[in-house]
């Protein structure tokens, strides 16, 4: 089998990788910008301000800041091999992880700030740290640029990068593998390919922790962490998030009491509200309740049934400035009664997961 150096096609291609290099960079300066401008916004209004965290940070920003690195990395080696200065691909390294590591902070604190309040001294910290994150990145944009347009600054000397990298025969030439499928040579090449990627990884150990360490550390964010502790399932007493408000289940009950037949029974949820945009009504055709069988929605006929555990909501105004206090009544079918209930928003990821009370 014939496989041909990379070397060259790098060498080829090195603005390119640059302008690519570049174009990540400038995405997630954006949306740093983005960030510290929310900061700044929040300190302003006072934190009167519909607080959304996926508006301003997104997964997307962590797959830029990760293909920054793996193609530093890859530019690292290039120049490692062609004995040439190493120092700006281990600074751009050196940004993608610092950045990410101040990215998924200020992801954090905008994720609590959706539920809670903070103090001034905290939300001025938060912004200064997105700002040093927004200056670090665009002053990152600058060498890359640079390196991806191909001219030195000193000289303003086009392709002067390539033309030092020495691009030479040996860098495209064919390697030849022999390929033999005998059981004792396959054995023997397994050894030496085994022996060979060990000697590799001890050469090079640092970087290749890092790159590794950084792909873990973008896939258990991105999936683990996004399902079991961004969007995982609440429990009662735990607030739920939404664009429009937030809502806390302070008990929920079932109840036989009054029931039409056999085949129904009533599944009464107390609950805590606060709005985030004025003059906004809850739509309780969205307030959906599952059941392992049926879906359900609130009935607002049976509310006097259960005057005692509260007051029914129907289309009232949520207030902006304190929670309150509401029930809802859901007329479900017998055979659910015994399974497990989660409420749920519309769309949202998140559902709170119910520990009914027998009322009767």
């Amino acid at each position: 089998m014939i496989l041909r150096r990379p070397y060259a096609f790098l060498i080829k291609h090195f603005r390119f990788i640059h302008l690519i290099i570049f174009s990540f960079l400038v995405y997630i300066t954006i949306k740093a910008k983005n960030i510290n401008a929310f900061f700044k916004e929040y300190i302003r209004v006072n934190g009167n301000i519909e607080v959304i965290s996926s508006n301003y940070i997104t997964p997307l920003i962590f797959v830029s800041v990760l293909f920054i690195i793996i193609f530093s990395l890859i530019i690292f080696f290039l120049m490692r091999y062609k004995k040439k200065p190493r120092l700006l691909y281990i600074f751009f390294i050196g940004v993608g992880i610092v950045s990410l590591i101040l990215t998924i902070y200020l992801y954090t604190n905008i994720r609590l700030l959706e539920t809670t309040s903070m103090s001034g001294r905290e939300i001025r910290l938060l912004r200064d740290i997105s700002q040093f994150n927004y200056w670090m990145l665009f002053i990152t944009c600058i060498p890359a640029i640079i390196r991806g347009l191909g001219f030195d600054i000193k000289k303003f000397g086009f392709s002067k990068d390539i033309a030092e990298l020495k691009l030479e025969k040996e860098d495209n030439e064919e390697v030849e593998v022999n390929v033999d499928l005998s059981s004792d040579n396959l054995k023997r090449s397994g050894r030496k390919t085994l022996r060979e990627l060990k000697y590799y990884y001890i050469e090079n150990k640092l970087f290749i922790n890092i790159i590794l360490g950084i792909i873990i550390l973008i896939l258990i964010f991105l999936f683990p962490f996004n399902r079991y502790v961004v969007n995982r399932n609440l429990s009662e007493g735990e607030i739920l998030n939404t664009s429009y408000f937030n809502i806390k289940v302070n008990e929920s009950y079932l109840s036989d009491y009054r029931r039409v037949s056999k085949k129904n029974s009533y599944l009464i949820i107390k609950f805590s509200i606060i709005g985030k945009i004025p003059k906004y009504s809850l739509d309780l055709d969205e307030i959906v309740l599952e059941g392992k069988n049926n879906n359900y929605i609130p009935s607002l006929k049976f509310y006097y049934y259960f005057e005692n555990l509260g007051v029914g909501y129907r289309k009232e105004v949520l207030d902006t400035n304190e929670y309150h206090d509401y029930i809802l009544i859901y007329n479900i079918n017998s055979e659910d009664k015994e399974e497990l209930f989660y409420l749920t928003y519309l769309n949202e990821e998140q559902k709170i997961k119910l520990s009914p009370k027998n009322l009767d």
